[in-house]
Order: structure tokens, then sequence, then C-alpha cells
């Protein structure tokens, strides 16, 4: 039996209404079969977790969420700020003026007007950082409704960056705090429990109709269950960025499609230590780390290699930031140049430093946050990889959070860890003398001045270029040693095509129009 969460009012019209288009079939595990009527997908979440977007961080239910809610903008294959609910933008300075589409409806009829955004806006505001979209909408001052149909926006900066603060998703202004908010995207929800949840077609929908009338998220506690449910065919479908994964989409029985997470590996020296102020040195290592060897033997080929925090194949990207390549030789060239040599003959490169002799050895610290103890195994390839040039590194493995405290105290040599990066193409917090995780101290006054005009720069071409000149001014001074993003995949074992997911916060991005061979 299909249980309802019910709200009053618009929300009942609502589901009254949906009742009246859909047929809703109760679901089991055991009777059910992908089709043009249904698709289940595995949700790895919380029991009982948020789905409100406004307050929502489970991944997967983030992806869900993505199929019901839209936003003023959104941001194409290549990632660049592009009309969604909006139509059309002007700018002068720090203000733009949006102009919404016409006949956009919401889930319970009401048309979409430019209050609906203004209420959506203020709501994440007053959430505070509790709410995933809040750092997104710290780079908008005020949004002002100017008439039913009209936005008038003053960004934080005179900055294109301001058209990315308008991604957050946009509600029916009345039903921003239910727990399930109506939306304009092309499915709505039906149910949403701790164990499963209903979303149907969305027969208002502004766009081409979609081609799946019910998409049913299965709720498991861990992503090896949701395999196994995937594998005896519980589910259609799972997204995930499992080490485990990059065996399992290897099977003939299942498609798999990769996506790009937000997730950077780096190695983060500490600068401040005089084994690694000398920007030779860094680049030495650089030229000494066998990445494509550590992405397919320790990360199983589930990353994108990047020596800069920007996504390949974006449009902000810069091709010749990837300056490095394995090369012992040129490693050697740039250490001597640095001023190491093994001056005592016992294996270990020397360098002389106010006149005592400083060998070239260090800890490299990292930690584990999954079970497959990914980053412990690339620390040891690490040291492999950097024990033939006379480096000798001592790994150790501690956890997360202290390692969190021995980054803000300074307190280490060398890092392996990831940061979470943003949509938001802004890289002060890394990059910036200032920035709250510039944990290396690398401190460089054109670095500075580059992130500042990026704030100041509203046309497209020149913040373009400002972009590729940072990421040219990272990969000379390298502040952190750059390894690669993150990947996901999406999984399915149904017959189908069309999936064609970018980021993992859209991991179910084209499921609207799947189709059955």
């Amino acid at each position: 039996m299909i249980t309802i969460l019910k709200n009053t009012g618009k929300r009942a019209f609502c589901l009254l209404l949906a009742l009246a288009v859909a047929v809703l079939a109760p679901l089991t595990p055991t009777a059910r079969a992908a089709s043009e009527d249904r698709f289940v997908i595995g949700l790895v979440s919380e029991s009982g977790a948020t789905i409100n977007p406004y307050h929502c961080t489970q991944r997967d239910l983030i992806n869900i969420n993505e199929l019901i809610f839209e936003s003023v903008l959104t941001l194409d294959d290549n990632l660049q700020p592009v009309g969604e609910l909006a139509l059309s933008w002007t700018q002068s300075g720090k203000t733009f003026v949006f102009k919404l589409r016409d006949n956009v409806r919401f889930h319970d009829g009401s048309y979409l007007s430019a209050q609906d955004v203004y209420a959506s806006f203020e709501y994440i505001r007053a959430l505070g950082e509790s709410s995933p979209y809040y750092t997104r909408c710290q780079y908008i001052s005020s949004i002002e409704v100017t008439d039913t149909s009209t936005l008038t926006v003053t960004g934080k900066y005179e900055s294109y960056l301001t058209l990315y603060a308008m991604t957050f998703p946009v509600a029916q202004r009345d039903s921003v705090s239910w727990n399930l908010p109506c939306g304009t995207g092309p499915y709505w929800y039906m149910n949403y429990d701790a164990d499963w949840l209903q979303v149907d077609a969305n027969p208002y929908w502004w766009k081409v109709a979609p081609t799946i009338d019910h998409i049913y998220g299965y709720r498991y506690n861990e992503t090896g269950d949701a395999l196994k449910a995937l594998s005896v065919g519980e589910i259609d479908a799972l997204a995930t960025r499992s080490q485990t994964a990059a065996l399992g989409r290897l099977l003939s029985d299942r498609t798999s499609v990769d996506y790009t997470t937000l997730t950077y590996e780096m190695l983060i020296p500490n600068i401040k230590k005089s084994m690694f102020e000398n920007v030779n040195t860094r680049r030495a290592l650089m030229y000494a780390i066998d990445v494509t060897t550590l992405a397919s033997n320790i990360y199983m080929g589930m990353v994108t290699e990047s020596e800069v925090p920007v996504l390949p194949g974006s449009w902000l990207y810069e091709p010749q930031s990837a300056v490095y390549f394995e090369s012992q030789e040129r490693a050697l060239q740039l250490l001597y140049a640095a001023g190491w040599g093994d001056y005592n003959n016992d294996g270990i490169l020397d360098r002389v430093v106010d006149g005592v002799l400083l060998q070239f050895e260090f800890t490299l610290l990292t930690y584990v946050d999954d079970t497959a103890a990914t980053r412990t195994h690339a620390a040891d390839l690490l040291c492999d990889q950097l024990r033939p040039l006379g480096i000798n590194v001592t790994v150790k493995t501690d956890t997360k959070a202290n390692v969190q405290k021995a980054l803000k105290n300074g307190n280490f040599d060398m890092v392996l860890c990831a940061v979470n990066t943003s949509i938001l193409p802004d890289l002060t917090f890394l990059c910036n003398s200032s920035g709250r995780m510039n944990y290396s101290g690398y401190s460089d006054a054109g670095l500075n001045n580059l992130l500042t005009n990026i704030y100041e720069t509203s046309d497209e071409a020149q913040f373009k270029y400002l972009f590729s000149q940072l990421q040219l001014k990272i990969a000379d001074g390298l502040p952190f040693l750059g390894l690669f993003f993150r990947k996901g995949t999406l999984m399915t074992t149904a017959n189908v095509t069309g999936f064609s997911p970018v980021l993992e916060t859209d991991a179910l991005h084209g499921i609207e129009y799947l189709e059955f061979e």
C-alpha cells in the first residue's frame, strides 16, 4: 500500500490531480521490471533523511531533486550558465535583470512568478549555513520582484560569478518549507518514506513530456547492498563513486556512464618547511609522480586527471595548464637546480640549509574515508615512485579529523587529501594568500590579483581569459600538487540509452528521455 505524505492546501490539490493522471501501482522487489511505465533507482542514504531540497545533503537524494526542481539558470554540458526558468537577462554593473518564461507551472498547477524565486532565495538565506545552497547565494546581495515575470538581482560583486549563484532550486512560494515542496521539473513527488520513494511524470512540464511515467527509489544503508540489489535485479540502476563499482561496471550484463565529481585529489606540501620552499623542488615532484599509473592501479580509472582544480572539458578549463609529465630525468634536473644532491653518498638527497645538511625525507600524511583505503595505497605507491630519486618518504595514516587538525595547525610535511570544490568557479578559498584552505602557506601577489580581478569582471570573454591565466599561474607556482578529480559511474542492467550525466550532483541527467531498446 502506498502512503502519501500529506500537506494542506495546494499540495493536497497537487496529489489529487496526480492520482487522476497517473496509475499508482504498488512496487515490490519481486514484482517489477524496467519499462516505459516504471524505472527503479538504488539510493544510498540515511534512513529518514530530509528530501526538501533546501535542507537535503544526501548525494543520491539530491540527484532525485534535480528531477523535481528547476532553477533560474542552469549549467550546460560545458558547465557554463544558461537560461532554464529564465528566458533572458541583462546586466549593468552589479545589477542583473532576469525575465522569466511564461506558462511554466508548478506541480500544484499554479504558474511560476518572480515571487516564487524571491521566496526560495529568502528561505535559503534564513536557513543559513545549514542549507547546501547558502554559500552559493552569498554571491547575491538581494533579489527584488519587479513584476510577475521580472527579477532584479543585485550581485555582491560585479562579476560573471553572479550567474552561477542563480542556480539554486526554485519551489512554489507557499511550499518551500514542506517535506515535499512543489517544483516545475519533469517529475513530482508522490511518496517518500524511510525505505523508498516515488516520483511521477509531471503533465504540466513546459518541455517535451518524459518517456518514463514512474521512477522509484529504493533506499540502502551501504553501497555494497545497493550493488547486490543491482546484480539480482531488485533495481535497474545505481549511481555511485564506490571503488567496487569500477569492477562492477565491466560486467557484461550492465551499461555504465561515468561522470565527474567535484572532489579534487591533491598533495599539499608545507611550503613553510625548507625542503618544499623552492618551487623547483615542487616541480620536480610533479615530474617524478606517474599520475596515470596512480589513477589506473589505485583509483581503478575512476578519476579525471587535472593539475589544476578546474574540470577538464568545462568551458573554463585551460588545457595548457597540463604541463607536467612523468620524467625521472627532468625531476632530477630540477632537484639539482634546487640545490639537492647526495653529498654523503647514502642514497638520500641532501641540501645544505643554514650550514646544516638537510636530508630529503618527509612524512606523507593521509586518511581513510572509504572501505578500500584508497589513499593509503596511493601514498604507498607515491613512496615507491619517489624512492629511486633519493627521496625517503614515510606514510602515516590517521583519522580525517586529525589530518584536518594538522593542516590547520601547520603540523605536517605533506598531506595527500581531497577538497570539495564548487560549481562556482571561485578558487579564492584555495589559492588566495589568506584563503581558508590555503594550507600550504603559499603566497603570490600575482595570483591574488587575478582572483580579485575575477570578482570584478562581468564580461564573459574576460572572465574566461582571467581564469585561464589563473590556471597557468597555479601550474607554474604549484601552491599544491594537483592530481585528479574523482569520478562516479551510473550503472544500469536495463536495456536503455539516454543517460547523459556530467556532474555528480545531476547523476540522473537524461533519465526523463530514456529510450528502451
